[in-house]
């Protein structure tokens, strides 16, 4: 019992490598649903998916881990107080263009297939 328990939090600790981390992240992107297919129908080169997923990764990073630090107020900063750092904005802010720009190739894609049929 206890070396099964051993065992189940030895593999709990794995951490994954960057290149499998990676490629999870570029099979997840490949496997969006779509329109009547997914992003993998698209044919999208795989220099653009794998920027794609680097942004996604490095969003998720600063999401989870990235520690803003407030500066102590100054006389020069008072009137911006009140608003927030771009630590916290930039996430989504990456995420959503990543899945605007995704979704404009693919309107693009489909609008010319269907010219072409």
């Amino acid at each position: 019992m206890i070396a099964l328990l051993a065992l189940v939090a030895a593999l709990a600790l794995q951490v994954p490598t960057p290149a499998e981390l990676e490629a999870e992240v570029l099979d997840n992107v490949k496997r969006q649903p779509l329109a009547d297919g997914t992003v993998a129908d698209l044919a999208l080169p795989d220099a653009f998916l794998r920027r794609v997923a680097d942004r996604i990764v490095r969003s998720s990073y600063e999401e989870r881990y990235r520690l803003v630090v407030r500066d102590p107020p100054s006389s020069d900063h008072a009137e911006h107080a009140d608003e927030s750092p771009w630590g916290f904005a930039r996430s989504p802010l990456v995420l959503g263009v990543a899945g605007l720009g995704l979704a404009s190739i693919a309107w693009i894609v489909v609008s010319r297939r269907k010219e072409r049929a």
